[in-house]
């Protein structure tokens, strides 16, 4: 029977040595220079050490082996108590090194090492009896001496001593040092009543050796107290003590419930069923498992005010962050107000914000009276480690780690910005801030649940802070847009794609005459004619157009108000959607004005060129008029004379006449209209005006009227000053002798439109051809030729090229120009033509 029970209680302990010996080996390598944690190791090997003397104790089969187990169960006892106190020392000091602990323990470990010596003497025991082999507990009979009264002496001065530390630590201590007190105590007072609780479960199963169950207290004591200094990120004490006893009543509650409700089933169907038992089990079962939701929330709330904590309230912490996220916009007032928020949350003396860019670091926010603007470089320890990591970076935390390198840099970067905690802020998983945490006020320290929720909560602030800055990107773009908008010399309409204006700057308004609350909102309609229909056009047919040029009129008189040059363009949305029409127009009234007048200086200017040449042909006929005249008074019996001087000076005076209304025609202002005419009259119209300009210096003129068709939209007057500046411009390049060419063809020609070269268009047209024989122009100065005020000549004001590329312009042309010096110069005029029937 005692050697079929012996091989449980072998198991037990080995159990026991094993566990306890993984529990230390963890926290020893958590990290290895820690004191804390290498006393906790030597701590844990003197309890491995008690059981195994104690698991000899147990099972010695000689006097003498039970003796030794006995001294050495007693040495290794004495020492447990005396490295729990310097472990202790180590935890309300942990900036001692573990030599200077040893010395400041010295007089326990003297009086220590006095009492394991005195353990291996007679005067401690004297003589040991084995068991009778019928005894089923086979505890080995000691006869211990005086010794033993000074060895349990000894346990109350080395317990005195403890609680004299654990005192002055809890009260006087703050921060990871205190909490981690407080485990260890914890730890220690769980030893004797989880003792306690494995015997009684040991006598109620029935065995017959309790005793042997004895050292399993070890274990729930070790992993509490490694819990305490080994966990990278612990729970307070108070949120452990909460959990515990919610736990427990919880499963009391559910036990009550579940036993209650099978006894009332029980006696319920007893009358009416044979066996209830597995209905009656059914119904409790299910009654429970209903109850526990409930339960466990009153019994949640009762153990939160029963057992207050210290840590952060997670919830309402979470709930005022979402609506700080949702209602703040501006950068610096959402990092306030976040700010304030973690400081009450964590009850932290101080939360500064900083923000990472580029090859720097600014303060964003802090809620110290006088912030510590520390830059910080992009290089440094803490920032690569909270980089890399992207996790919680404490300083409580560091130190419970293995030591490296860069957790020794950031710890020393922490101590010197004052702050106790790091959180890495990361947008699009680029680290661009940093919340930094001051201490605790109260002394405490940052529990797991903060670490984590703070966390949590730094991640909805990254999002939160670049909605923010995107905000208020887009609020100063709209404002600069709008300043913008109102400084243009330009009127800017949209209209949506259902013909809603939806803007209308300060320009558009001075030239429309429509104030703006008259025109956001409000359809195109209400908008003048022309650009009305330049946007219907542009929502219609989803393309732009450029420099067409328009006349407002006023709505009450009728008459004309501005003149417009417009340009337009259909927007899409970055999806592809259709956002409207954008029109753009600039009020050209005045340079209307100054075109007229450039015209009509270049007009003038032509006239007189004219009229230079004009007073030649003039003066024939009056000399002719002039002889008749003198000769009239002598024959004027003569019929015959008579009736020829009469003919003869009316053709002379009607010829007189017509020379001088070509001239006055020719100078006189004329607006621009464009109706239905032939070309080649006018080109031969203009031939005369310039005849004897060409007859005074010796030009001859060769005309090739080859175009069928020459029917276009023009204005003659207008055409007639382009084509006479062309014309002058080649008698004056060809000097004295040579010839002019002029000719015309019908072609088709591919005009370019004003929003790009791919929408060009092909159509029919005529194509006027001046070439004269002239010096020719240089490379360098053909592209200046039309540019206005550009001349070659010592006299000329440089405008009469410029006025005809504005003219043929207006006509829907195209005017080009070939040259080479010393062999002449070609102009070529392209007009579209009127397709057959248009004009009729």
């Amino acid at each position: 029977m005692g050697q079929r029970l012996m091989i449980p209680g072998q198991v037990i302990l080995l159990v026991i040595f094993v566990i306890n010996a993984a529990i230390s080996l963890s926290v020893y390598f958590t990290n290895s220079k820690r004191s804390q944690n290498r006393l906790f190791l030597l701590f844990s090997s003197s309890l491995s050490v008690w059981v195994i003397f104690v698991f000899s104790i147990a099972y010695a089969k000689t006097e003498l082996s039970a003796a030794i187990g006995i001294r050495g169960a007693s040495i290794a006892g004495a020492s447990i108590p005396v490295t729990f106190y310097i472990f202790c020392q180590a935890i309300a000091a942990p900036h001692l090194k573990l030599r200077q602990l040893f010395l400041k323990s010295r007089a326990m470990l003297l009086l220590s090492v006095i009492v394991a010596g005195m353990c291996c003497t007679s005067f401690f025991l004297q003589e040991v009896t084995l068991p009778n082999p019928t005894n089923q507990l086979r505890i080995p009979e000691a006869d211990y001496g005086y010794g033993f009264f000074v060895f349990m002496a000894f346990f109350p001065l080395v317990i005195y001593r403890t609680i004299y530390v654990f005192y002055k630590t809890l009260r006087f201590s703050k921060g990871m040092p205190k909490a981690e007190m407080q485990f260890a105590l914890i730890g220690m007072t769980s030893a004797l009543p989880v003792a306690l609780i494995i015997h009684v479960l040991a006598i109620i199963s029935g065995s017959s050796q309790p005793q042997q169950y004895g050292p399993l207290c070890i274990i729930p004591m070790n992993l509490v107290i490694a819990y305490g200094i080994a966990t990278r990120r612990i729970l307070g004490i108070e949120r452990i003590i909460r959990q515990a006893m919610a736990y427990a009543l919880l499963a009391g509650s559910l036990g009550l419930v579940y036993f209650a409700c099978w006894h009332a089933m029980n006696y319920l169907l007893s009358d009416v069923m044979k066996d209830p038992s597995m209905v009656a089990q059914i119904t409790a079962i299910v009654v429970t498992l209903i109850s526990q939701s409930p339960i466990q929330h009153h019994i949640r709330a009762a153990t939160t005010k029963l057992i207050g904590t210290k840590s952060m309230d997670v919830s309402g912490t979470m709930k005022q962050a979402g609506e700080i996220f949702q209602s703040v916009y501006a950068v610096d007032t959402l990092s306030k107000h976040f700010s304030q928020l973690v400081q009450h949350a964590l009850n932290a003396k101080s939360i500064r914000i900083i923000s990472l860019e580029k090859n720097q670091s600014a303060l964003n926010y802090s809620t110290e009276s006088i912030a510590i603007d520390k830059a910080i470089s992009t290089e440094s320890a803490l920032i690569q480690m909270a980089a890399s990591s992207k996790d919680t970076i404490c300083k409580d935390t560091l130190s419970r780690v293995r030591e490296t390198e860069l957790s020794i840099r950031v710890q020393k970067e922490l101590n010197e910005l004052g702050a106790n905690m790091a959180v890495g802020i990361f947008s699009k998983s680029v680290l661009s801030g940093l919340l930094l945490a001051g201490p605790k006020k109260g002394g405490g320290f940052y529990d797991k649940t903060e670490l984590d929720a703070i966390q949590i909560l730094c991640n909805q602030f990254a999002v939160a802070l670049e909605n923010a800055q995107l905000y208020t990107e887009m609020q100063d773009s709209k404002i600069r847009n709008e300043i913008m908008l109102d400084q243009l010399v330009s009127g800017v309409i949209v209209a949506s794609p259902d013909r809603t204006i939806t803007l209308f700057n300060h320009e558009a308004q001075r030239i429309t005459g429509i104030p703006d609350d008259a025109a956001i909102g409000k359809p195109i309609g209400i908008l003048p004619r022309a650009i009305q229909m330049a946007l219907e056009t542009t929502l219609e047919t989803k393309t732009g157009v450029r420099n067409m040029d328009a006349t407002l009129y006023n709505p009450d008189t009728e008459e004309e108000s501005a003149n417009i040059r417009m340009g337009s363009a259909f927007l899409l949305g970055h999806d592809g959607k259709p956002m409207g029409a954008l029109l753009v127009f600039t009020d050209i009234t005045e340079l209307k004005g100054l075109e007229e007048q450039v015209r009509r200086t270049d007009q003038l200017s032509s006239v007189g060129t004219l009229a230079a040449g004009m007073a030649h042909e003039i003066k024939n006929p009056l000399v002719t008029i002039k002889t008749f005249s003198q000769l009239l008074p002598k024959r004027y019996n003569d019929e015959d004379f008579r009736h020829d001087f009469s003919s003869l000076v009316a053709h002379e005076v009607s010829r007189i006449d017509g020379i001088v209304n070509e001239l006055l025609s020719f100078s006189k202002p004329a607006k621009p209209h464009l109706i239905p005419m032939k070309l080649q009259d006018t080109i031969a119209q203009t031939l005369k005006l310039t005849h004897e300009q060409r007859a005074l210096n010796h030009i001859d003129l060769t005309t090739k009227y080859n175009a069928s068709n020459d029917e276009i939209f023009g204005d003659a007057k207008l055409l007639s000053q382009a084509l006479i500046n062309l014309k002058l411009n080649a008698i004056e390049a060809i000097g004295e002798g040579g010839n002019i060419t002029i000719g015309t063809i019908n072609c088709n020609y591919r005009f370019a439109s004003p929003d790009s070269r791919e929408r060009a268009t092909t159509k029919k047209c005529i194509r006027l051809q001046i070439t004269d024989t002239g010096k020719g122009i240089e490379r360098d100065k053909l592209q200046k030729i039309f540019d206005p005020f550009f001349t070659s000549k010592s006299e000329g004001t440089g405008m009469g090229l410029s006025v005809a590329h504005g003219i043929i312009s207006e006509h829907h042309g195209v005017i080009e120009v070939e040259s080479e010096p010393g062999r002449g110069t070609t102009f070529y005029v392209y007009i579209p033509v009127l397709e057959e029937g248009i004009a009729k």
